[in-house]
């Protein structure tokens, strides 16, 4: 799935536009970069916190947005291997 499908999926399962998307997908690259060892759904409350100051989007769309893209990624994994 490239980053494109990957946004529109999580657009669909959120009901959420596609800028918004972008924008926490973008602001979550953010964090990886500045958080290179914490960036696992382990540390989502940390990554919401960061997108939510960076975003300045709701709390909750950034964590429905973000629980969704793990979802998808775990999904996504899971196919691959079996």
């Amino acid at each position: 799935m490239n980053n494109t499908e990957m946004m529109e999926t999580i657009a669909i399962q959120t009901n959420e536009d596609a800028m918004t998307i972008e924008s926490i997908l973008k602001s979550y690259e953010h964090y990886c970069n500045e958080n290179i060892t914490r960036y696992s759904s382990k540390h989502l409350a940390a990554i919401i916190d960061f997108i939510t100051a960076e975003t300045h989007l709701p709390e909750e769309t950034c964590s429905k947005v973000m629980t969704q893209f793990f979802d998808t990624v775990k999904k996504q994994i899971k196919h691959k291997f079996f």
